[in-house]
C-alpha cells in the first residue's frame, strides 16, 4: 500500500511518526509524500490548543479531498480526546489513540480491523535515525502526571510512564555507534523519568549514565519542568549534557500561577533561572510563557514582563490561552479577549527577541563548537549548524562533507535575525 502522513504538533508527535513510518514500510507499504496519491492517509494530530484542533481538522479535511476511494486514518492527541468528534467529519475512516499507534499496521490490516491497544514500548528497536545525520532522537517517557488546570494533554497521553533504564542505554549506545552528533532525549513530563519504575530512578541518575557513554556524541534534553532540575543535573551541563535548558514559565505572577496550579511561585523560578546562568557560563535558558488565562489583568501581566525582564532568558515561546473543554481553566470566570491577548502576545515576541539578540552578541568573536545541519540558509547559500547552547548559526565555508561534523567556528557577525561565523 502506498501510505501518505501529515503530522502537527510536537517532536514527540514527529517522533511517533517516524517510528510509524518505519513499521509500515518494514512490512512492504511504500511511505509516499501527503502532497501524492496514496491508498491511505493518516493524520497524526495535535490538541494543545483550539487553534490546534482547527489545524488538525483542516489537515483531515484536505486528506479527505485527497482521498478519492483510498482510507483517511486520524492519530494523536486530538484523536485521543475527540474521537467522536473525529469520527463525525466527512471522509474519516478509522480513529485511534495515542497508546494504539504502535499497532497501526494491525489497525490498517482487513484480517485484524480491531485489535486491541495497550501501553506501548517507549523505546522500539530500529527507531528513528539522526536526522540528517546531525540529530537523533530518544523517547525515555510519555504521559504526564501534572494536573495544570488549562491543560488538555494528561486526558491525550495519560500518566507518566517511562522506558526502563537498560532499553534507554541500548538505544542510545545503537546511536552513538551510528555516529549521531547529537541525541536529544525527549518526553512529555521528562523530568518525572524513573518514577513508576521498580525499582525507582529519576532523570539524573540517567543522564550521568548517558553521559558517561556518549563518546563523541552529546546529549540534549527537552522540555522539564522547575521543580525537576536537580544540582546534580546542572553540574552536567557543559559535560557532556548540552547547555540549554527550556524551563517552562507560563506566568510571572503568583496569583496566576496557582490558578494554572503550577508547582512553583515566581521567585522559585527566577532564583532558579539565575542559578542556573551562574553556574553555567554560556547556557541558553529557554521559557514557555502563555498570555490570557482566565483573570489575567495588566498588573498581572506587567508581573510576567518585569519577570523575563529581570531574568537571564535567553529565548521565548510564546502562546495564548485557549479554552479545552475537560479542563478547569475551560469555565473559569474573566475569560481574557482575543485582541487582549494579541497585544501581550506581540510585547512579549519583541522582548524575547531583544533578549535573543543581547544573548548572541555576547558571543562575537568568540570560537564555539557547531554540529553543521543539512540545511541551508536561503540567503547566503551556506549550511548552518546548532551549538550546544542552542544558537543556530549560519557557517562560511562550509561544504556537504561537513554535514554532520562537530567543527569549531569563529561568530563574525550578529544581527537581530541571524548569527553569521566562519570555520577557524
Amino acid at each position: 500500500m502506498r501510505i501518505a502522513f501529515s503530522t502537527l504538533g510536537c517532536k514527540i508527535n514527529q517522533y511517533e511518526t517516524d517510528l510509524m513510518q518505519q513499521d509500515l514500510a518494514s512490512k512492504g507499504n511504500i511511505i509516499v509524500s501527503f502532497d501524492d496519491e496514496a491508498d491511505i492517509y493518516i493524520v497524526n494530530t495535535c490538541s494543545v490548543t483550539a487553534k490546534s484542533d482547527y489545524q488538525s481538522r483542516q489537515v483531515i479535511r484536505s486528506a479527505a479531498r485527497r482521498a478519492k476511494g483510498g482510507r483517511v486514518v486520524v492519530t494523536g492527541c486530538y484523536a485521543s480526546t475527540r474521537p467522536e468528534e473525529i469520527k463525525k467529519l466527512p471522509g474519516v475512516s478509522l480513529v485511534i489513540n495515542n497508546l494504539e499507534k504502535p499497532m497501526i499496521h494491525d489497525y490498517l490490516t482487513p484480517e485484524h480491523p480491531s485489535p486491541v491497544g495497550g501501553v506501548s514500548s517507549l523505546v522500539t528497536k530500529g527507531q528513528k535515525e539522526a536526522r540528517g545525520r546531525t540529530r537523533g532522537f530518544l523517547k525515555i517517557q510519555d504521559g504526564c502526571d501534572n494536573a495544570c488546570s488549562y491543560c488538555i494533554v494528561p486526558l491525550a497521553r495519560g500518566g507518566s510512564r517511562s522506558a526502563a533504564p537498560g532499553e534507554v542505554l541500548k538505544e542510545f549506545k545503537r546511536q552513538v555507534q551510528a555516529g549521531c552528533p547529537e541525541i536529544v532525549l525527549t518526553g512529555i513530563h521528562i523530568g518525572r523519568y524513573g518514577a513508576d519504575l521498580s525499582p525507582a530512578t529519576d532523570l539524573t541518575e540517567l543522564l550521568t549514565t548517558l553521559v558517561a557513554a556518549r563518546d563523541r556524541s552529546r546529549v540534549r534534553l527537552s522540555s522539564i519542568e522547575p521543580k525537576e532540575i536537580t544540582g546534580a543535573m546542572i553540574g552536567l551541563l557543559g559535560n557532556g549534557l548540552c547547555r540549554h535548558l527550556h524551563i517552562p514559565l507560563q506566568s510571572g505572577d503568583d496569583t496566576l500561577l496557582a490558578a494554572m496550579k503550577r508547582d512553583y511561585t515566581s521567585g522559585f523560578y527566577l532564583d532558579l533561572v539565575q542559578r542556573i546562568a551562574d553556574c553555567v557560563p554560556g547556557i541558553a535558558l529557554g521559557a514557555d510563557v502563555m498570555v490570557g488565562f482566565p483573570g489575567e489583568g495588566d498588573a498581572e501581566f506587567q508581573n510576567t514582563l518585569r519577570l523575563i525582564e529581570k531574568s537571564p532568558l535567553t529565548h521565548l515561546h510564546v502562546f495564548s490561552y485557549s479554552p479545552r473543554r475537560g479542563t478547569e481553566a475551560a469555565v473559569m470566570k474573566n475569560q481574557v479577549p482575543v485582541a487582549v491577548k494579541k497585544r501581550r502576545s506581540e510585547a512579549l515576541r519583541e522582548l524575547g527577541k531583544r533578549k535573543n539578540l543581547h544573548f548572541r552578541k555576547k558571543f562575537l568573536g568568540l570560537e564555539l563548537k557547531v554540529i553543521v545541519e543539512d540545511k541551508i540558509d536561503a540567503a547566503t547559500g551556506c549550511f548552518t549548524g546548532l551549538t550546544d547552547n542552542y544558537i543556530r548559526i549560519v557557517i562560511f565555508g562550509t561544504k556537504s562533507e561537513h554535514i554532520g561534523e562537530n567543527i569549531k567556528i569563529r561568530i563574525s557577525e550578529v544581527n537581530e535575525e541571524l548569527t553569521f561565523s566562519e570555520i577557524c
